[in-house]
């Protein structure tokens, strides 16, 4: 199987104060094979998915996809070829919900 998504020695940081929330952190995803990804509140789960999503970037290392770096091709270019999503209610439009609010 060959490696599908890779991060490799990835930060992210966020606000004015540059709150560290994952530093040096390197995976490989292999095509074919799940994942889960655990851990306590605040571990920087969500984050993580963002960051292989495309939705955010990181501030040190690489994210990859099929070999190539997403910043390189471009997020919005990744996230419309190779990402779907299902966001938490929060992110939801209620106006096109078939349920009454």
């Amino acid at each position: 199987m060959s490696n599908c998504l890779q991060l490799d020695h990835v930060d992210y940081a966020y606000g004015a104060a540059k709150i560290l929330v994952l530093s040096d952190v390197s995976a490989d995803f292999e095509s074919g094979k799940m994942y889960a990804i655990t851990g306590p509140s605040g571990a920087g789960k969500s984050t993580l998915l963002s960051l292989l999503a495309g939705l955010d970037a990181p501030s040190r290392g690489v994210v990859r996809f099929e070999g190539e770096d997403i910043a390189a091709s471009g997020y919005a270019k990744h996230r419309r070829e190779h990402v779907s999503l299902v966001f938490q209610d929060h992110n939801l439009i209620d106006y096109l919900t078939r349920l009454p609010l």
